[in-house]
C-alpha cells in the first residue's frame, strides 16, 4: 500500500482536495508500482483517505503477484527507502545524502526499514514512518515525512510534530 500526505482528522475535507498532498502521494505510489511492475502483474486500488487516530492519510492499496520467488532481500532492496522517507530520484548520491541526513539527526538506522511476515505463502511488508524507542530511561519518537517541490518547511515540520503527537498519545508519553 501507499500511505502518504498527512493532516488531522478535524482537516479532512481540505485534506481532500490538497492537490499538495495528492502530488506527494502519488509519487509513492507510483514509485512503488514502478520497481513492483518488474516483478509481476500489480494491481493499484483507487485511493481513499484512511483515517487513523487522530490523522488522516491518502491511502493506495498495491498489490503484486510475483512472476518468480523472489528473495526478502531484493525484494527490501527495492522498496528501501520509499519515497515516503528517502529521495527521488533515488541515485548514489542522494542516498549516501540521506544516510548523512540521518546520521547527523541521530536516527535509528532501522527507522524507515521494511518490516514484514510471511504466512500461508503470502508475504506482507510495512514501512513505518513513525516509531518509538526506549533507551533507559530516556524516550525517542523519530518521524518522517516526504517532501517534493511544493512542499513548505513550516507545513513538513507541523506534520512531523502531528506524527510525534499521536504517537506519544498511544503511549502515553
Amino acid at each position: 500500500m501507499a500511505l502518504a500526505g498527512t493532516a488531522r482528522v478535524e482537516e479532512r475535507e481540505a485534506f481532500g482536495a490538497d492537490e499538495k498532498e495528492i502530488r506527494e502521494h502519488e509519487f509513492v505510489a507510483q514509485t512503488l508500482l514502478a520497481k513492483l511492475s518488474d516483478l509481476g502483474q500489480t494491481t493499484r486500488h483507487s485511493r481513499d483517505i484512511m483515517e487513523l487516530g487522530p490523522l488522516v492519510h491518502y491511502h493506495s492499496a498495491i498489490d503484486v503477484e510475483l512472476r518468480k520467488k523472489e528473495s526478502i532481500d531484493r525484494l527490501v532492496s527495492l522498496l528501501h527507502p520509499t519515497p515516503a522517507l528517502g529521495p527521488l530520484p533515488r541515485t548514489a548520491e542522494t542516498l549516501g545524502d540521506l544516510v548523512s541526513w540521518r546520521h547527523r539527526l541521530g536516527c535509528p538506522r532501522w527507522f524507515g526499514a521494511p518490516f514484514g511476515l510471511f504466512r500461508d505463502g503470502v508475504f506482507e511488508v510495512l514501512v513505518g514512518i513513525r516509531m518509538i524507542r526506549w533507551q533507559g530511561p530516556q524516550v525517542e519518537v523519530p518521524s518522517g515525512c516526504g517532501v517534493i517541490e511544493e512542499s513548505r518547511l513550516v507545513n513538513e515540520w507541523r506534520e512531523l510534530r502531528l506524527k510525534r503527537e499521536s504517537v506519544r498519545s498511544v503511549f502515553g508519553v
